[in-house]
């Protein structure tokens, strides 16, 4: 008894100190994780699988030091169906910002079509089917940033895709099921959904039917957001870190919870601002070429590269070239701010 006792209280101080010493280890983490990729390379890994396939730049599952994003390259061979879809695609529980580098062709969204070329975003409601054709004679390339680390973290991620139909959880029961935005929204009758009461109720019963009609008002939420951007119409503003255009953000008209998308553009000869934040992201350079400093270290850049930002590190881009430089940005910023834990602390100011 007493020994059992012994490694009881073994364990509970274990368990204390792990919690003592996380923030401690996960600095470290952060520090000894990678930050660059080189285009180069990511080029190189996309010719050897042409015409189709998909090249990942940043994920958890790479030694990153994120755990609710990842961003990758997908491109596509001529044609409609040139990866196999034909008529739904594939859906997710996440949220999902897609951006056109290169190709012209349409996506069909929740069975809706959207147009695109060059430039273009779309911002994918979270499970809506969804598929893409490429129409003209240069193939699709795009990138994407989605949250399947967090949904996968969580234990609620889902995927499901027409080329896959045996891993199906939920498209296989019903044609309802098919079409829903709400993972088993079409199991439960519409009348059981419906609250019923003898007389006025009380806080707790309104509490729970608030809970209960959450899914369905998230699927009409879902599906009034904005989806397609098109670039030619992103607006940049100045700001303290310099020249941004926020390009998907709940504050905005999108429907995602936890990432949020912008494009950032810095002058040749010119200087960001610098800053750090309690949040995790992640950058791809769309144009230009310069250097970054994270942390005291420094990072040189193009067109291509990526970058991995630790959270809540110092960080700071130049641009060394004779050209604009351009990023893609997709950080965790808002589930930072739904848990109540978002803090971002301004440094020097940007110089133009």
């Amino acid at each position: 008894m007493a020994q059992t006792t012994t490694q009881g209280a073994d364990r509970e101080f274990r368990d204390a100190s792990d919690n003592n010493t996380f923030a401690t280890r996960e600095i470290e983490r952060r520090r000894s994780s990678p930050v660059f990729v080189s285009g180069d390379d990511v080029r190189a890994r996309m010719a050897a699988q042409e015409p189709t396939g998909m090249c990942f730049l940043i994920d958890p599952k790479l030694g990153f030091s994120v755990r609710s994003i990842r961003m990758w390259m997908n491109f596509f061979g001529l044609g409609e169906g040139a990866i196999g879809w034909k008529t739904l695609g594939h859906r997710h529980l996440i949220d999902a910002v897609i951006h056109i580098i290169k190709g012209r062709g349409y996506s069909v969204i929740d069975g809706i079509r959207y147009d695109w070329e060059p430039g273009d975003f779309l911002c994918v409601p979270t499970f809506a089917w969804h598929r893409h054709v490429q129409v003209g004679d240069e193939p699709m390339v795009y990138i994407a940033g989605t949250t399947t680390p967090f949904s996968m973290a969580l234990g609620v991620s889902i995927h499901e895709d027409e080329r896959f139909p045996e891993y199906w959880v939920f498209a296989q029961k019903s044609e309802e099921a098919r079409t829903t935005l709400i993972p088993g929204g079409a199991e439960v009758p519409e009348s059981a959904s419906q609250p019923m009461f003898g007389r006025e109720p009380g806080r707790e019963a309104q509490l729970y039917e608030q809970q209960v009609a959450f899914a369905p008002d998230e699927q009409t939420r879902r599906r009034r957001a904005r989806i397609l951007i098109k670039g030619s119409e992103v607006e940049f503003g100045k700001t303290r870190m310099g020249s941004v255009a926020t390009v998907v953000d709940p504050r905005i008209g999108f429907n995602t919870h936890v990432m949020s998308t912008l494009l950032a553009e810095i002058p040749p000869g010119h200087r960001s601002g610098a800053h750090r934040h309690m949040y995790e992201e992640v950058n791809h350079v769309l144009a230009g070429e310069g250097y970054s400093i994270v942390e005291d270290r420094r990072y040189d850049w193009k067109a291509g590269d990526s970058l991995c930002i630790p959270v809540f590190s110092w960080h700071q881009h130049f641009n060394t070239g004779s050209a604009t430089s351009r990023f893609l940005v997709h950080t965790t910023r808002p589930a930072m701010e739904n848990l109540g834990v978002q803090v971002t602390q301004h440094g020097e100011d940007a110089d133009f």
